[in-house]
C-alpha cells in the first residue's frame, strides 16, 4: 500500500473523501484541522492507491516535530500498512507517528503492527473507550433502556421547568464552559476556535444549553456527520443541582440528534478503566445511565519516522502532544 498528498482537487473536496470510507470522523475534516491551526498545528492530508484517506496534523514542540493523525487512518486495506505508508511519506518532516484509530482492540492486530514497527503507545489523546446510543429508535424505548434513576432525574428536570434551548450565541456557550473547566481543572479553548468550528461545521453543529430559574445550568456543542452525532465540549455549570438540569439536557440532545436522522450518538469518552479511583469515574457513571453500547477501541498507536531522534519523543515527546489534547 501506497499513500500520496492530495491533491488539490482532493483537498477541495476533502470532507467527500472522508465520508466515502464510511467511517467517517469529525477529527478528519478539515473544519477540525482549521480550528487546531489556531494552536499551532498544520495538516497534510493523504490518499491510499488502494482507497482511503488520511488527515495527519503536524506541530513543532521544542526541537520536534510531532505528528498525529487523529481517528485515522481511514484506508481500506490492512492497518499496518496504511500506518506504514503514511511513515514512509513523512520521512523527514516529523520525529515519530501517533495514531488512534476507531478498530477494535485485538491481540492479533497488535501482534500485526508491532511486526511492522507500530506499537500501543502508553499514553492517548482521544478516548479510547466511549459510549454509543442507538439513537435510532423510538424514545421510549430509548428512556427504557436507561437506567431507572437516569430517567427519573430527567423527569425531575421536566417538572422543576427547566428548559432546554438551542442557541448560536457561542459567547454565551464559553460562559459555562469556562466555569465548567476552572472547577475540573481542563483547558477551555478561546471562543475563537469555536467559531472556526462554527464556520467550518456550518449547520452540522450544535449548541444546546439548559437554563434553570434564569440562569444557564448547562452547556453542550455537538456535531453530526453521516449517521453519527459527537458530543464535543460541554458540562453542568454546578448550580441548580436539585433540578438535575444536565440529565435533562443530555435526553434533548439525544432526541435533536435523533430528529436529524443521527443513528449512532457518541457521548465521547469513558474512563479507561472501572476502577472507582478514576478520576473519570463520576462521569462515567453519570454517561452509563443513558444505556447504550460501551465500545473499545485499540486506542494510541506509535511508530518512529527518525529512528535516531526517537528516544527524545518518548522521553518528552508523546506526553506533550498528549497534553496538548489535539
Amino acid at each position: 500500500m501506497r499513500a500520496r498528498r492530495a491533491t488539490a482537487a482532493e483537498e477541495g473536496s476533502w470532507d467527500d473523501l472522508v465520508l466515502a470510507t464510511d467511517r467517517a470522523h469529525i477529527l478528519q475534516t478539515k473544519a477540525w484541522a482549521d480550528a487546531k491551526a489556531l494552536t499551532g498545528w498544520r495538516a497534510r492530508r493523504y490518499v491510499f492507491d488502494g482507497g482511503g484517506v488520511a488527515q495527519v496534523l503536524l506541530r513543532s514542540v521544542g526541537p520536534l516535530a510531532l505528528a498525529y493523525c487523529p481517528r485515522g487512518p481511514l484506508a481500506v486495506g490492512p492497518l499496518a500498512e496504511a500506518i506504514v505508508a503514511l511513515r514512509r511519506e513523512l520521512s523527514g518532516l516529523c520525529v515519530a507517528l501517533l495514531c488512534d484509530p476507531e478498530v477494535p482492540d485485538s491481540a492479533d492486530l497488535l501482534a500485526t503492527l508491532e511486526r511492522s514497527g507500530v506499537r500501543r503507545s502508553p499514553v492517548y489523546v482521544q478516548p479510547r473507550r466511549t459510549l454509543l446510543i442507538g439513537a435510532d429508535v423510538a424514545p421510549e424505548l430509548l428512556l427504557g433502556s436507561m437506567r431507572k434513576k437516569t430517567r427519573q432525574y430527567i423527569r425531575k428536570a421536566e417538572r422543576s421547568g427547566v428548559v432546554v434551548e438551542e442557541t448560536a450565541d457561542l459567547e454565551r456557550f464559553h460562559r459555562v464552559l469556562r466555569v465548567v473547566g476552572e472547577r475540573d481543572r481542563f483547558a477551555v479553548h478561546s471562543v475563537e476556535f469555536l467559531e472556526r468550528l462554527k464556520s467550518g461545521y456550518g449547520d452540522r453543529l450544535h449548541v444546546l444549553m439548559a437554563r434553570a430559574g434564569g440562569d444557564d445550568a448547562g452547556a453542550l456543542m455537538l456535531v453530526r456527520m453521516a449517521e453519527r452525532a459527537w458530543e464535543l465540549y460541554g458540562g453542568w455549570s454546578g448550580t441548580h443541582a436539585e433540578e438535575r438540569p444536565f440529565y435533562l439536557l443530555k435526553w434533548n440532545a439525544i432526541l435533536r440528534m435523533r430528529q436529524l436522522g443521527v443513528q449512532r450518538y457518541d457521548m465521547w469518552g469513558l474512563a479507561d478503566t472501572d476502577d472507582p479511583s478514576d478520576p473519570m469515574h463520576g462521569v462515567t457513571e453519570f454517561k452509563l445511565g443513558f444505556g447504550g453500547a460501551v465500545v473499545e477501541w485499540i486506542g494510541a498507536l506509535e511508530t518512529p519516522v527518525r529512528r535516531w531522534l526517537y528516544p527524545v519523543w518518548r522521553l518528552a515527546g508523546r506526553r506533550r502532544l498528549a497534553r496538548g489534547g489535539a
